[in-house]
């Protein structure tokens, strides 16, 4: 069985998993190009292509993430800043099962397992300078867990970056939150979920050179499996704060932009296939899909 670049990713998961040393070879290619496809990727006749259906050259890592003796496998892919965003990098966290491979988790950029758990499955982060989201176990897969890790913090400026906007006082965040129609309850912001508070995250999103939000809410009572919803609250020229947009999701916001200069937003939750949105002025309106496995997005 030679499937083009499924060998060569064979040979690196036998290093990552010593147990495939057991099997033949055509059991280990099986094995490899199980892994892929559940990765994402696509597997031709003579190579392996990403979800953009581009050459890719994949790597496995194997991390036993809830300790059961048994490894899970870090599936890593680079060099592809068009296919995955400006640092290039997809990870996909998968898992054997007895039917198989099954995607659980992933990130744009190389992921860091996180020596903090939620349900008996260790938390990841991405590997770069700065403030990162962490993913948790939900019990059937990885979602977001908060937007920085415990002690994260924004990277270090240099003498040639231009400086940021303040991060927002009290009355800004206060004002902020109260236009994403959130109210105080005894000094604290209760979510959806009453056992939580909201989050908020100041920050300029259309470089506008003034301060927006982003706070997000959270439980499956009002967000259903995907479990969070956010909105986005902008501050105008008269000092002003106002609501731009609210949706049920997790929001990525993406190099490209709309009118104003407001940000892409692909949208995350269940499933492979997440819209990506553009602000048209008016509202932010799906502009394409974009799919983390072979044929997520057929028919939408």
């Amino acid at each position: 069985m030679k499937l083009g670049g499924v060998p060569a990713f064979a040979a690196a998961a036998l290093a990552a998993a010593p147990a495939l040393a057991q099997t033949t070879p055509q059991d280990r290619a099986r094995e490899a190009a199980a892994m892929l496809t559940a990765a994402g990727f696509t597997v031709r006749p003579n190579q392996i292509q990403n979800l953009c259906g581009r050459p890719a050259q994949p790597r496995p890592t194997a991390v036993d993430l809830n300790g059961d003796g048994r490894p899970e496998a870090i599936v890593t892919d680079a060099g592809d800043a068009a296919c995955y965003g400006p640092g290039g990098v997809k990870a996909a966290v998968i898992v054997r099962e007895p039917s198989g491979w099954r995607l659980i988790g992933g990130a744009m950029g190389p992921i860091k397992v996180l020596p903090t758990a939620t349900r008996g499955w260790r938390d990841y982060t991405i590997d770069a300078p700065g403030c990162q989201p962490v993913w948790a176990w939900n019990g059937q897969d990885y979602t977001l867990k908060s937007n920085c890790p415990a002690g994260g913090a924004p990277p270090a400026r240099t003498a040639a970056a231009p400086s940021a906007p303040p991060a927002g006082n009290a009355a800004d965040r206060t004002a902020a939150l109260r236009a994403a129609g959130f109210t105080a309850v005894r000094g604290r912001y209760p979510a959806c979920d009453t056992s939580q508070e909201v989050t908020i995250e100041m920050r300029d999103l259309n470089g506008d050179g003034r301060q927006d939000a982003v706070v997000t809410d959270y439980g499956t009572a009002c967000f259903g499996m995907t479990g969070q919803g956010y909105v986005i609250v902008t501050k105008d020229a008269a000092g002003a704060w106002k609501q731009l947009f609210g949706n049920q999701g997790i929001p990525t916001f993406l190099p490209t932009r709309g009118v104003g200069g407001w940000p892409d937003i692909e949208n995350g939750g269940p499933g492979f296939c997440f819209p990506v949105m553009r602000w048209n002025g008016r509202d932010y309106a799906i502009i394409r899909r974009k799919a983390y496995q072979p044929g997520a997005c057929a028919g939408r």
